[in-house]
């Protein structure tokens, strides 16, 4: 009997560090300040791992980073897995339309490296295997979900127990997603894209805020004079979690990873602090972390 409880002591203290860790994660998504900025790496750590791979996502839970964004597509037998693109002809050594082909087939290829070259021993993963992996470590940013998978998604995050680990994201307005998906947007986390040219953002945004209440917005601006700016600032007084994306120049008027690495990253991820973002979307994590530690914004 003291053996019996002794084991289950020490399954409960190892389980202790993980669920402390995405708590503490879930704790500054929530209540998103500009003293931490959170660190959200772009279909994973893909400079060090094959793009949307597991060891992708396992090298942002050890570089410690708050959020890993994922590409979820459906296979020909109703299978979720991590691929970007349509077609599996860049990442993997194989070719055909995703839809076309079962899971079986799919995990028959291998995964190409960054620099796309073939070899890797990296298996696509399923949305199920990369919610496993990240249960108690970090939340996972679920890109490609909105057109006709959310449902799909939110059973395998139901199955997995990682219900609070997935955000789910898009673009259509709030009365398009009721429509689509009803109640089930009240179960999920859903964070609404707001582009640089929509007709009417505070509209968009307070027709999510008079519904769901999200609680964070994915900001894209094109320019410094953007009216998306207005927008940042009224959602930083509510206290709402703003993600800037600093991917490429239309995503956030210039100030991308790419500027960080040529003037610094007080030009870039700086910039986008100041301007009221308090979590930015990466592909260089672990750079940007280190520019935040240094900061003390970590």
């Amino acid at each position: 009997m003291k053996n019996y409880i002794l084991s289950i002591f020490v399954i409960i203290l190892f389980q202790i560090p993980l669920f402390t860790q995405v708590k503490s994660i879930q704790h500054r998504f929530y209540n998103p300040s500009p003293e931490h900025i959170m660190v959200v790496s772009h279909r994973g750590d893909w400079r060090h791992s094959p793009e949307n791979s597991q060891a992708a996502v396992q090298r942002c839970i050890d570089l410690g980073v708050d959020v890993v964004e994922i590409d979820v597509r459906l296979t020909k037998d109703g299978h979720l897995v991590a691929m970007h693109d349509l077609t599996v002809d860049r990442t993997t050594n194989g070719k055909g339309n995703l839809k076309n082909m079962t899971l079986a087939e799919v995990k028959k290829l291998r995964l190409k490296n960054s620099c796309g070259v073939k070899g890797s021993r990296h298996q696509v993963p399923t949305l199920e295997e990369i919610m496993t992996l990240a249960k108690g470590k970090i939340l996972v940013n679920l890109d490609k979900t909105e057109g006709e998978t959310v449902r799909e998604a939110y059973e395998v995050l139901k199955k997995t127990g990682t219900i609070d680990h997935g955000i789910f994201k898009g673009n259509d307005p709030v009365t398009v997603m009721r429509q689509k998906y009803g109640n089930l947007m009240d179960s999920i986390i859903y964070m609404p894209k707001v582009w640089y040219d929509l007709p009417d953002i505070p509209g968009y945004i307070r027709d999510y805020n008079n519904d769901i209440k999200p609680l964070a917005f994915e900001m894209i601006f094109d320019s410094e004079d953007s009216k998306v700016f207005h927008a940042i600032k009224d959602l930083n007084k509510v206290k709402v979690t703003v993600l800037a994306i600093a991917l490429w120049d239309e995503l956030c008027a210039g100030h991308t990873d790419e500027l960080a690495q040529i003037e610094g990253p007080d030009a870039a991820w700086g910039w986008l602090i100041n301007n009221g973002a308090n979590a930015i979307m990466t592909d260089n994590p672990e750079e940007l972390l280190k520019y935040l530690i240094k900061r003390g914004l970590r």
